[in-house]
């Protein structure tokens, strides 16, 4: 039987923390999902394991690590912290714990991501007859077991052999992961355990490999996804393992801006309603019929629609409004006008599994049909602000990006809500304000190929004609290099 827990969380990782929006998080308090890697791991412990008391190591960011868990009574756990020496390895700030160590012990190591990994196995194993448990998954993915630890198994298949940290040559498909049950007497070998010559540390696997050679020390495959976090790209791909795993459950909403739309409104409901969960109607005084043929669309629409009215003071005014009154994890923006179309949503909702905010760009000169107003001109400005917004942020975020007023876009909305503080904008500069914002936040964007259309009547309040547009432009700028350069608002 499985007695107690321990959580290794004291590494920084500066490499992975650097990109989130607050630079001084260490790496098991980012966050998946909503929920800190940590606490993901504590749920683990609590709903598949049955254990409720759970010694933490803590190292850097010792103080906000306990601020965020405190006793544990929140998460129906009881938690108790060891300080470590941050300056020291993994065997030393184990060694801490030996002398609260009583039978075999669950260890975790606490910058692992698991996502339906059935620990609930562990349960199983008879204790008794064995040392130390060691788990694995298979993936055939060389890299991903380059960069952990390769596992060989005995001529019997289930006592462990071999293991080696970060191995230059992949032998299986067995990717060794930060999951571990192991009994008091390991503390022996952590003791013992020389200097490893390939990375000039006391390495915790070479023990555990050492341990192996002596006792009864057995793999354990689990099943589902693991991701050792220790780069950006780590913390990405776990993000979007999450996101995916839950996204067809994940609500969206649709926020469409009005004014004076009654000759389109209907289109767009029409071509929409069936893609999302909720939509949204911000109306900024309509002196025409718009509103009552949304209200004459609730009837058979597939999904809920509120109408907000003004008046707004603006385009941004009605956006921000509109994605206040959202009730859904995704926000999606599209115009009234009928400029774009629902068949590029997927595309959109696609790669916002990998992203913060995936964003339309209607430059691709292929995509452009016949009559919209995107003359060369206009597609050309549009370009050139966009490279002018990659240069201010080239150094912290190198973006990507072509268009900086389409509309057509999606984001997640608590990362909207971390910083919709800080908007100001309520016409059409909220369209670049709002990439600034994720960028300057260091939220990923990934800018999408979208199919762009003629207005279906009526003519655009702010790209009308060349004055019209370049008003609009100058505007937009102003508070792109005000936000850059920390100038008056």
């Amino acid at each position: 039987m499985i007695q107690s827990a321990v959580i290794l969380a004291g590494g920084q990782g500066s490499r992975v923390s650097a990109k989130h929006k607050d630079r001084n998080l260490i790496k098991v308090l980012l966050p998946i999902n909503e929920k800190s890697v940590l606490l993901e791991n504590i749920e683990i412990i609590r709903d598949r394991l049955h254990i409720r008391s759970i010694l933490i190591i803590v190292g850097y960011q010792a103080d906000e690590v306990q601020k965020q868990l405190g006793t544990g009574e929140a998460f129906g756990v009881r938690l108790e912290y060891i300080q470590a020496d941050v300056e020291k390895g993994l065997i030393d700030a184990l060694m801490l714990a030996r002398n609260k160590i009583q039978g075999h012990f669950l260890l975790l190591l606490g910058d692992g991501f698991y996502l339906n990994c059935n620990h609930e196995s562990l349960n199983a194993l008879d204790m008794t007859q064995i040392d130390g448990v060691v788990t694995y998954i298979r993936h055939h993915d060389p890299q991903g077991i380059a960069s952990n630890f390769s596992i060989q198994l005995g001529p019997k298949g289930q006592h462990i052999a071999h293991l080696e940290e970060k191995p230059q040559t992949v032998e299986n498909d067995l990717v060794g992961l930060g999951t571990f049950v192991l009994n008091p007497e390991i503390f022996d070998y952590f003791k013992k355990v020389e200097v490893n010559p390939k990375t000039g540390n006391r390495e915790f696997i070479d023990a555990i490999s050492h341990f192996a050679e002596d006792r009864r020390v057995v793999g354990h495959e689990l099943t589902g996804h693991y991701v050792n976090i220790n780069t950006t790209d780590d913390w990405y791909f776990a993000q979007f393992l999450a996101r995916r795993a839950a996204f067809d459950e994940t609500r969206k909403s649709l926020v469409i801006p009005t004014h004076n739309e009654g000759s389109s409104i209907l289109f767009v409901l029409h071509d929409f309603h069936q893609h999302v969960d909720e939509i949204v109607v911000a109306d900024g005084g309509s002196s025409d019929d718009t509103v009552a043929k949304v209200e004459s669309f609730k009837s058979i629409s597939k999904c809920p629609i509120t109408i907000l009215t003004g008046p707004f003071q603006g385009y941004g005014d009605a956006l921000r409004n509109g994605t206040d009154a959202a009730t859904g994890q995704i926000v999606i923006f599209v115009e009234a006008d009928a400029t774009f179309r629902s068949r590029d949503l997927h595309k959109i909702l696609e790669y916002l599994k990998d992203c913060d905010m995936a964003i339309g760009t209607r430059t691709t000169r292929q995509m452009i049909s016949q009559g919209a107003n995107m003359a060369g001109w206009l597609r050309l400005g549009n370009v050139m602000a966009a490279k002018v917004i990659e240069m201010l942020w080239w150094v912290e975020a190198e973006p990507r990006l072509t268009d900086v007023g389409c509309t057509y876009r999606a984001f997640w909305k608590n990362r909207y809500d971390d910083i919709k503080h800080n908007f100001i904008s309520l016409g059409p500069d909220f369209s670049p304000e709002l990439m600034v914002e994720f960028i300057r936040n260091n939220n990923r964007i990934i800018e999408v190929p979208v199919s762009y259309y003629r207005r279906q009547g009526g003519m655009s309040k702010h790209s009308r004609g060349f004055w019209g547009v370049f008003k609009t432009a100058w505007r937009m700028m102003v508070l792109v290099f005000k936000k850059r350069f920390f100038l008056p608002l």
